[in-house]
């Protein structure tokens, strides 16, 4: 991130041209360490009156200063310093914003009017120094407070505490690594340090955020050519450049929510599925020893044809197995039981066993269904680009069972789940129009697979999904009665790339009329039957 001295003149630039002659009028402090400056400008020097807020962040992991359209509310019992800087500037005038030369840090100057009328100027001071960030109040030369306070025995080089004279920290090196990279090549380029100096005093900037994909990488106030070849968004007007800072802390601060939200769905997920896995296991363990059924049954009919031979409370006996080329079998028997007892135990344990395996079975086969299902959930959260695609996903999940439901605290839950198929949530599947006309729209959960697929499509329509393969649901809606074989090959290669194969080649691709699709009473979202299906096999591709 390159929230370097170039970008703190900027910013300090712009709000200078855009606060200077306005009017605090409230401040909040919504964190511990932010602050948000609310400023009335009347029209002055021919610009129009507006409000704005201002804010500013001395957090370790992300210090930051600009102008925003956020206005948060702070605590119902504001912090002391808050409430010192309520004290001294509501009501004050800002004169101007500055930042001193090759640092980061930005100066506020305020002139208050007093009850009296007397004018007194006062100080706001921004350290932008990563986790040393500071926000401090001045009197003059003299430090009032700050938002982090600094004693001896944290730092023996600077404190920063009440009554104290205000120094300046130690120089930085005055360059970022990023414009050491930049003007590393200035011999060739004739871009160095002075040419973008030279930018700054002329105010000449081109606030510009980087992408590497879809995601956001940087940015910076001028153009950087570190960064060629990566997709550009450009900020122009006259808060450009809080308008970008916003946009990019906005769009990580997304980003990290996202990720923090879907790490922790995915631990879910595995967390479920590992004890599918395990239970799967064991259930195929039960059937390979069920399977051994049959030895039961012709034990208990060896020892029913041999009846005659067994003594009565004997604990053994070697018989030849009729059933096996006359080989001598030595049997184990209970020795409480008659020959017949034995027999009919023998009998008792072929019955449970083949019981067993009929339950097991089935239990086997809902195992299994558990474990595609979540595989296709954990699929989707892959995909997912909003917190409003985790939540429905988390809501899909509770009301299947999977997951338990979110409680308020202090509140009791009266609520029971939704029916299955009952969904409130939005319905905005991916949608793409083919060269031919014809319109593919594709499930973003099992929830809309289902809405799509059971409600949406018509009849005539085409449903596609990869084989065997989690996925989404696709519905294909020809420009026309029958869709032609290139449709079919490109709705074919957007299931797969809406799949857990999209980074497979050949990957085969069911397609059939809707017409053939259904869905089994009380199964799971997403799951249909269907039939008269053909295959097709393509490399996983998004349409043009």
């Amino acid at each position: 991130m390159a929230f370097d001295n170039y970008v703190v003149g900027a910013v300090s630039r712009e709000l200078n041209s855009v606060l200077a002659g306005g009017r605090v009028d409230r401040i909040y402090q919504p964190e511990r360490e932010e602050v948000i400056l609310c400023v009335n400008r009347p029209p002055v020097d021919g610009r129009p009156p507006g409000r704005f807020n201002l804010l500013i962040s001395a957090s370790a992991n992300r210090p930051l200063l600009y102008l925003t359209e956020l206005r948060e509310a702070g605590p119902q019992n504001p912090p002391a310093f808050c409430m010192l800087l309520r004290k001294y500037l509501i009501g004050a005038r800002i004169e101007s914003v500055s930042a001193a030369p090759r640092e980061r840090i930005v100066r506020i100057d305020f002139l208050a009017t007093l009850d009296l009328g007397q004018k007194e100027p006062r100080t706001l001071i921004f350290e932008l120094m990563g986790k040393h960030s500071n926000i401090i109040f001045l009197d003059g030369a003299h430090i009032v407070d700050a938002i982090k306070r600094v004693t001896g025995d944290m730092s023996r080089v600077r404190q920063t505490l009440p009554g104290m004279d205000y120094t300046l920290p130690p120089p930085g090196k005055g360059i970022s690594p990023l414009m050491e990279e930049e003007t590393k090549n200035a011999d060739l380029t004739g871009k160095g340090l002075a040419y973008f100096d030279a930018l700054a005093a002329a105010g000449d900037y081109a606030p510009t955020i980087y992408f590497d994909g879809d995601r956001a990488a940087d940015f910076h106030v001028f153009r950087l050519s570190v960064y060629e070849g990566l997709r550009t968004r450009d900020f122009a007007g006259g808060a450009a450049v809080s308008e970008m800072l916003e946009t990019w802390f906005e769009s990580r601060e997304t980003q990290g929510h996202l990720s923090a939200r879907t790490n922790e769905l995915k631990s879910a997920l595995k967390a479920r599925t590992d004890k599918l896995y395990l239970k799967k296991q064991r259930l195929l363990e039960d059937l390979e020893e069920a399977a051994r059924a049959d030895g039961w049954r012709e034990t208990g009919d060896l020892v029913t044809a041999n009846i005659w031979r067994i003594e009565k409370g004997a604990k053994r006996v070697a018989l030849e197995d009729y059933m096996h080329d006359g080989a001598v079998r030595t049997i184990d028997l209970n020795p409480r039981l008659t020959p017949a007892g034995n027999a009919q135990r023998f009998y008792k344990l072929y019955s449970k066993a083949k019981t067993a395996a009929v339950v097991k079975a089935k239990q086997l086969e809902e195992t299994q269904g558990a474990i595609d299902y979540l595989e296709s959930v954990a699929h989707f959260l892959g995909d997912a680009a909003s917190p409003q695609d985790i939540e429905e996903l988390r809501t899909e999940l509770t009301e299947t069972g999977y997951l338990r439901p979110k409680r308020q605290p202090g509140l009791k839950r009266k609520n029971k789940p939704a029916a299955r198929g009952k969904k409130a949530g939005r319905f905005a599947p991916f949608e793409y129009t083919l060269p031919s006309g014809a319109r593919l729209l594709v499930g973003r959960n099992n929830a809309e697979n289902d809405e799509l697929t059971l409600r949406v499509a018509a009849k005539t329509d085409f449903w596609l999904h990869t084989k065997n393969i989690p996925g989404s649901h696709v519905i294909l809606k020809p420009f026309g009665t029958e869709p032609d074989g290139e449709d079919l090959r490109r709705a074919a290669e957007a299931a797969a790339w809406y799949s857990k194969a999209r980074a497979s080649e050949g990957v085969p691709v069911d397609y059939v009329s809707v017409r053939h699709v259904k869905k089994p009473s009380g199964a799971r979202p997403g799951y249909v039957i269907f039939t008269h299906n053909r295959t097709l096999y393509v490399t996983p591709k998004l349409p043009e």
